[in-house]
Order: C-alpha cells, then structure tokens, then sequence
C-alpha cells in the first residue's frame, strides 16, 4: 500500500500544476489545536493581510471586530465567542485497534474592559477518550483542558500580554528552528503529515510598535518571558507515540537492567526560564524578523551513571541552551517565498551508545535551515515546497551525518463548488530519517459541519525520526459541528 501511495504522490506533485483551478488554501485541515506548527505568534490588533508574522488560529484566537455582528443571541449576552463539538476517531492500521476515540467540546470567549484597552480570553475543552486512556497514562478517560487564558492590555503602540499562551515564531510551514518557547504536546503531537502540536505555557509577552526610518513600513520588538520553563514530557509506557529508544529504555527499566529516575523539571522562578526576543520589520514588500533565544533544550537529553549494585541510573535532563537567527517572506503576487537560517552554539547533542550504555550528551555547534515556495494555481491549487537542513560541523559521536537535510510538502485543491477540499502533505527525509504522507479530505456540510477523513504512513529505517513508527500507520475520521 505504502508503494502505491508513494507512486500517487510522485504523480501528483508533477501533474497538478497543470490540471489546477481554484483559490490559496493556507495550513492543513488536520491541524487539531491551537498548537499546529502553521500558526504565527505576532498577536496585535494591527495583523496585515498576507503578513507572515501575523496571527492565525483555527482554534483559541479571540474574536475581532468585525466579527461581533455575526454572534447569535447567546453569544452577544454570554462570555462565550465560540465553540464546537467534535467527534475523532483513529484506528492503526496494522493490527485495527482504536488508539483514539475523542469526543471533544471545545469553549472559548472574552471580555473586553476600558474601552477595550484591557481584555481577558480564554479557551478550554472537554475532552473523552477512554481508547487513548486504555493504553497510556498521558491520557485519562475524561479531561478537562485549559488550553488559553490571558490577559492583553492594549495601548498606541504597545500590547502586553500575560496568562497561559501560545507563542510560535517562525516562517516556515511546518518546520521552524526558532520555535522554541512552546513544548511539544506528547500526548497527540501530530497535527498534520508535516506540522506538530505544541501546548501553551505561562508567560508575559510584550509587543512594541517603533519609529520607522525611511524605506520602512513597519518595525516591531517583541520580548518574550517565560519564567518557569516547561519541556517536553516524556512519552507513558504503552503510549502510541513512543519513541523507540525510549521503548527500550522502558523494557531495560522492568527487566531490572536500569533505572530510569523522573524527568528533570524547572524549580526555580526566573533561573529555569526562557526569553527570547524578536526585532521584526516591513520593508520593500519583505517581512524580516531576526530572533534570539536563551533558555532549556524542550526535548530531553539522557545522562547515566553506575549505582554501586552496577545498575545503571538514566537521567533526562534539559540543559541550558542559546540561538539566534533570522526568518524572512516575500509575497509574489500568487506566491510567497519563506526562509529561516537559526545558529545554535554548544548545542546538547545525546551521544552515541557505547556498548548498549548512553553515553550522556555533547554540546557542538548547530546551523539550522528552511528555504520554501508556495504557489496557487488557477484558482484552488495549492503547492508549498520547503527544503530543510541541519549541519553539525562536529558530527562524530553524535549523528551519523555532518549534514542531514529533507523536504516538506502539501498540495491541495477544492472541488464541488469549494465544498470538498482534497490534499496530500508530509515530509520526505534525505539522510534516512524515513517519511511521512498524509493524504487528507474534508467536505464542508454546510455552515457548520465538517466531515474529514486522512490515512497517515510513515516509513524508512527504524532508527530514523520518522522510520522508527513504521508500524504505527493510522486512519483518522472526523466530524464535527461548530457554533
């Protein structure tokens, strides 16, 4: 199945150029939560159209203006802006067992104070989903989720906001180095073929409008505080996103061959945040923004040490890291050309294994980068290529190659008057990370429902990023009904 679906998508990335008829179609359908990778962080009451550094949430993003005049009567005299009720269901295609079966109601509202100078929003869900409970403790049967709630203050030239948010910066589609305030979401980290889930965090984010010299039409700062730092948690034994490694790591642990201790968290305030800061500016038709960056490694990296019985004790743990950078976006006319080069000096890199023993981690230089083109077709087709790569001049003990490199894709097209959008998306690795394919549908029944249905493949060597879930290729049913 996996080579018929590699010959389709083959075929269709040099047949739908010249077969295409409809309108730009931005972000992937999939993209669950508020956390998809496409989403931009740059919250302000001034967001351009076409501006790559403007915000753009499917889900948890407060409500504008304009769109006041179109609440029902409930939501005029209620907190409430908007929800939805949604019905997921995933079943893994190998052996046909239900990993998913996510009944969810989703909430979000505000309030606005002071001439609309001070607002409060907030998003939550309500989420069932015995079958992912059934395997894992990362879930429970019932959960009620905090997903946003801040707090925004707004003046001539100035937002500040301070709650539980969600900050991702970057240009790319899918894949940005300097996205490196939110943690991963482990419990469901995959929100499209090519783009990740992220959770929001506890911050102060502060927006400054600055004077413009000539030839530019906007420039911006933008400081981020995160004062206690949150990572990426561990996937549970059973989970079925397990990473391999840590598969053994857990099999290891209930054989008695080691001991895995808890993983490594923030304690102190301040100390164990993360900042980072962000100087964006407008110019010529280009959107630039360059990036800095200090704070914890979000994925972990593990340490070890005899204990005197000779068992081995294994220790995730965050270190401290920095990176700086810059992104860039040129719209052309129906296309837009986006890029993103990030340098991570003593970067912690996990070190090979030694005789079936971690070897613990080195810190070596790191340059990361994204070069990507989008295009619409006619009216609806939509193509977006990006090329990324990592180079570690260093590379011995660490990875097996100097220069690892792959490429993201997605196309789509709309049919049956806009109705029913069909598309393909996924990440294809050149240095034997293996690949993703996510071929997708959804059709519109009316205003509010939505019916969509994706199969998800990954394949390659099971020691690479994606190879290594090989077996875990899953189908995905969604209907759901907003309001």
């Amino acid at each position: 199945m996996k080579r018929i679906f590699s010959i389709l998508t083959a075929g269709i990335l040099i047949a739908v150029p010249f077969f295409a008829k409809a309108a730009h179609l931005s972000g992937d359908p999939f993209a669950e939560s508020g956390t998809s990778a496409v989403l931009q962080s740059l919250q302000s009451t001034t967001d351009i159209a076409g501006d790559p550094f403007a915000t753009s949430f499917e889900e948890g993003s407060p409500v504008k203006e304009q769109d006041k005049e179109k609440r029902t009567w409930w939501q005029r005299w209620s907190f409430l802006h908007k929800g939805w009720l949604e019905s997921r269901n995933r079943i893994r295609l190998i052996d046909g067992r239900i990993i998913s079966a996510r009944q969810r109601l989703w909430l979000e509202g505000g309030k606005s104070f002071y001439d609309n100078s001070l607002r409060f929003f907030v998003a939550t869900s309500l989420d069932i989903d015995p079958a992912a409970a059934s395997l894992s403790t990362d879930h429970d049967d019932i959960m009620l989720n905090l997903h946003e709630a801040y707090l925004t203050f707004e003046r001539e030239n100035t937002n500040i906001f301070l709650g539980r948010k969600m900050v991702r910066w970057g240009t790319g589609d899918g894949i940005n180095p300097l996205d490196l305030i939110n943690p991963l979401d482990q419990r469901d980290p995959l929100a499209s073929g090519r783009s990740d889930n992220r959770l929001p965090v506890f911050l102060g984010q502060g927006i400054f409008s600055l004077p413009t010299p000539k030839k530019i039409q906007e420039l911006t700062l933008e400081l981020v505080a995160v004062p206690l730092a949150k990572v990426n948690k561990l996937s549970a034994a059973g989970s079925a996103w397990q990473p391999e490694a840590l598969q053994k790591l857990y099999q290891a642990e209930r054989q008695g061959i080691l001991q895995l201790t808890e993983q490594e968290t923030a304690d102190n305030w301040f100390t164990d945040g993360k900042y980072a800061i962000r100087l964006t500016a407008t110019a010529a038709g280009w959107d630039i923004a360059l990036i800095g960056y200090s704070g914890v490694r979000n994925r972990p990296v593990f340490t070890h040490r005899l204990e005197k019985n000779d068992k081995a004790k294994i220790t995730p743990e965050h270190p401290r890291m920095t990176a700086f950078g810059v992104n860039f976006a040129k719209g052309l006319e129906r296309s837009t050309l986006r890029g993103e080069l990030a340098i991570k000096p003593e970067y912690p890199l996990q070190k090979e294994a030694e005789k079936n023993a971690l070897s613990g981690y080195r810190k070596e230089n790191m340059l990361e980068g994204v070069i990507g083109f989008d295009h619409t077709f006619g009216l609806n087709c939509y193509i977006n290529l990006q090329y990324f790569a990592t180079c570690i001049p260093q590379y011995e003990q660490v990875v097996n190659h100097h220069y690892e490199h792959g490429m993201s894709y997605e196309i789509s097209d709309l049919f049956l008057q806009d109705d029913l959008k069909l598309g393909i998306s996924g990440i294809i690795g050149f240095s034997g990370q293996g690949w993703t394919m996510q071929p997708y549908g959804e059709y519109r029944l009316g205003d509010n429902m939505l019916l969509a249905a994706s199969i998800f493949l990954f394949t390659g060597d099971k020691n690479g990023s994606y190879g290594q879930f090989d077996r875990r290729d899953f189908a995905t049913l969604r209907l759901r009904w907003s309001f």
